[in-house]
């Protein structure tokens, strides 16, 4: 196999990236940045998933919720020289109709460092493949981060990132997965992700400088 490059620029600069090989030209994945906040939580909000059944109620008190968009705010600005968090959204003709991110859930200086792979869809587009070339597309991007582990989690009832995930080949098995301040995030593991196997996607960068295109 060719030695891999890793190019920086997918952290210092924002892009945007299309697959020569998709049938339509007007699906594009783009750098989120803080300016896409307010989009991003009302995209949120319209993609939030529940499970089928309520979840019993527990006497404990819960985590504090993570407020949408601060995790990717904070560390947009961090992935600048930590070259450990990348989140892109779909744009479909122009509307933003899905996200995904592949970012560090581990401390920077705690061995071996991990990165999680997440993905939310609105209602709409779900079972037309997008979910599927998305996770395609972040586990290309998942190669360029200064991480160990690459691995992805949900919940049990989440049937539509299970199947996204076991349509690229990533192997399940469950194993709750606990993260500090969050609780359970996850009862099923995709983990051992060969992340190798995804360099050679056939993508085409556009990144910006300052608004002008290199």
């Amino acid at each position: 196999m060719p030695h891999f490059q890793k190019d920086a620029r997918f952290f210092t600069k924002d892009w945007t990236i299309t697959l020569p090989s998709h049938p339509d030209p007007n699906l594009k994945f783009i750098r989120l940045t803080p300016t896409d906040t307010a989009a991003f939580i009302r995209f949120a909000s319209a993609a939030a998933a529940s499970p089928p059944t309520p979840v019993p109620k527990s006497t404990e008190t819960p985590p504090a919720a993570l407020i949408p968009g601060a995790r990717m705010q904070t560390q947009y600005a961090e992935s600048h020289t930590l070259h450990h968090a990348l989140d892109v959204y779909i744009s479909l003709s122009g509307t933003f109709v899905g996200w995904g991110g592949v970012y560090a859930i581990t401390a920077p200086n705690e061995k071996p460092s991990v990165a999680n792979i997440g993905i939310k869809l609105l209602p709409e587009i779900r079972g037309k493949g997008l979910g599927k070339t998305l996770m395609r597309v972040l586990l290309r991007l998942s190669n360029e981060l200064e991480v160990d582990v690459i691995e992805a989690g949900t919940m049990r009832w989440n049937s539509g990132m299970r199947g996204v995930a076991r349509s690229v080949g990533l192997v399940e098995t469950d194993e709750v997965k606990e993260v500090r301040g969050q609780g359970v995030v996850a009862e099923v593991m995709f983990k051992d992700i060969e992340r190798e196997r995804w360099r050679g996607l056939d993508m085409v960068v556009e990144f910006q400088d300052q608004g002008v295109s290199e």
